[in-house]
């Protein structure tokens, strides 16, 4: 049961919060242009394959700006436990804490 209050989650200082809303909206721009110039076809494996990895990366990117949005941002999904600030801006669209990752 999760047991973190909705305060619980604002934990990420302001000007660490405006750096990872950046970053994401950077990374959604990215990958959106990235599908555009990309082969529409599933007869070149090779471009599936990179379109189907862009595609799921932009869509953690789209839950991490969710998550921040409604107040869950920087918590791990698996464990409960904040995330912390450092890896939260080298890859803002985890959801696992480093313990839980490495798992």
């Amino acid at each position: 049961m999760n047991t973190h209050t909705s305060n619980s989650y604002t934990t990420i200082p302001a000007d660490v919060r405006r750096r990872i809303e950046d970053a994401l909206t950077e990374a959604a721009t990215s990958r959106r242009s990235q599908l555009g110039a990309l082969p529409d076809t599933d007869r070149d494996a090779t471009a599936a394959a990179h379109r189907a990895s862009v595609t799921r990366i932009l869509t953690e990117v789209e839950a991490a700006q969710a998550r921040l949005a409604d107040g869950t941002f920087g918590h791990c999904a698996r464990c409960d436990t904040a995330i912390p600030s450092e890896r939260l801006e080298l890859r803002p669209w985890t959801r696992l804490c480093v313990g839980c990752a490495s798992r």
